[in-house]
């Protein structure tokens, strides 16, 4: 069995860790399905932005059911720097990287959740369900 993970943005840690047990679709929470394929996604916004990962602060874990669910609220030099990412730089990664259409609609896709974070003075998340 995979890892489910999906990102997602909340005006706080309390609404955050309502999207534990069921995800942040169950909590009416505004997401990005990522069903595994982005689990690290400081990684991929260094790779992308061209900065060095240790530029990122660390996730810090906001809920935990102690099996298989958690919320990790992702750094928020981590968020600014994907809301940074143009669409041209997008291109350019994805033809660099060879990225199928579908993975470059996902990095889009969060890369807008940062946004709206942003924009709304949100947090940005992360649930991962084993």
């Amino acid at each position: 069995m995979g890892v489910l993970v999906d990102y997602f943005t909340a005006d706080s840690e309390q609404v955050a860790r309502e999207a534990l047990s069921g995800g942040p679709g169950a909590a009416n929470l505004p997401y990005v399905d990522c069903k595994g394929w982005l689990d690290e996604l400081d990684a991929l916004v260094a790779e992308i932005s061209g900065r060095d990962l240790s530029e990122f602060g660390d996730s810090e874990v906001v809920a935990d059911d102690g099996e298989a669910a958690g919320v990790e609220r992702i750094a928020p030099e981590t968020v600014a720097a994907l809301a940074e990412v143009d669409d041209a730089r997008l291109r350019e990664y994805a033809e660099d990287e060879l990225l199928e259409e579908y993975e470059v609609e996902r990095i889009t896709a969060v890369r807008d959740l940062a946004r709206q974070a942003r924009r709304l003075n949100q947090g940005m998340y992360r649930w991962l369900c084993a």
